[in-house]
């Protein structure tokens, strides 16, 4: 029996609101062959939505880490602390970076980063159809946000920063000695965009609650990702596996690559590793 540790955007599902049919049948299949299915996104609970709950996960890791959840119970919650808060609050603050403040109740922001959001939607979306454009996970997310007055008093656990005119290097230069700074796993927030989270929070550390939840090992793990943050879940697999469509740098730390996910990469991911 193997735990297959799943990435969601890029990997599992595609930004334009689907998850391919043999990537469904896949998972349906390893569950019946006795294999564990587990969602680890760097989303939050409350955006896994659509087609992402078409799978009845074994364990959901959400908030690249900080909440965890088995058929629906929440097991794990962590948190920024105090002083990781005012770090990273302060720093957006001072050089007005536009930013989502995430928890795994809501999205949280300023009436400000909620402009700047829909800004990028009329960019991204603005020639779509309106079936199209409600189908768009910038739309979907434009409409899940809450603007509040005071941030503090929202236990925040990962914060996303849009594109601005402060370029993404400064911000990871600034911030990383004492907080994970990664390119943003979610494209359309723009290029210079990024995730901001907590060191003793991560994908991996999600990954460790579930192995030991189930009581497996590390050498029945398979992790399958596309992005920056899954780079932790590949050095925590037993083996690693690399969307078609990842970045060269994620592919180049991957054991195995599969084709992309417009093309069945977790089906013949699946078929490669022998769990269907």
């Amino acid at each position: 029996m193997k735990i297959v540790f799943l990435d969601a955007d890029g990997t599992l599902f595609h930004h334009s609101g689907y998850i391919p049919s043999s990537a469904l049948d896949a998972c349906n299949h390893a569950q019946k062959n006795g294999h564990k299915i587990c969602l680890c996104t760097g989303r939050q609970k409350v955006e896994i939505f659509g087609d992402l709950t078409k799978i009845d996960y074994d364990g959901i890791i959400a908030g690249s880490g900080a909440s965890i959840f088995v058929h629906g119970k929440q097991i794990v919650e962590k948190t920024f602390d105090e002083f990781e808060f005012n770090t990273v609050y302060n720093f957006l603050n001072d050089h007005q970076i536009p930013a989502l403040y995430e928890s795994s109740v809501g999205i949280f922001a300023t009436q400000k980063t909620k402009d700047c959001l829909k800004e990028l939607l009329e960019i991204q979306c603005g020639h779509l159809d309106d079936e199209q454009r409600k189908m768009h996970g910038l739309y979907t997310l434009y409409h899940q946000v809450h603007v509040v007055n005071d941030l503090h008093e929202h236990p925040i656990n990962k914060i996303s920063f849009l594109e601005s005119k402060t370029p993404y290097q400064k911000v990871y230069e600034d911030l990383s000695p004492v907080l994970d700074v990664i390119p943003a796993t979610f494209a359309p927030l723009g290029k210079e965009s990024g995730e901001i989270s907590s060191k003793r929070i991560t994908k991996a550390t999600g990954m460790e609650v579930l192995i030991d939840y189930y009581k497996m090992d590390d050498k029945d793990t398979i992790a399958i990702g596309d992005g920056h943050n899954d780079l932790c879940m590949f050095e925590k697999a037993a083996i690693s596996v690399a969307m078609g469509n990842a970045s060269i740098q994620v592919k180049e730390k991957a054991d195995l690559i599969t084709t992309s996910i417009t093309d069945n990469g977790i089906y013949n991911a699946f078929k490669d590793l022998a769990l269907i």
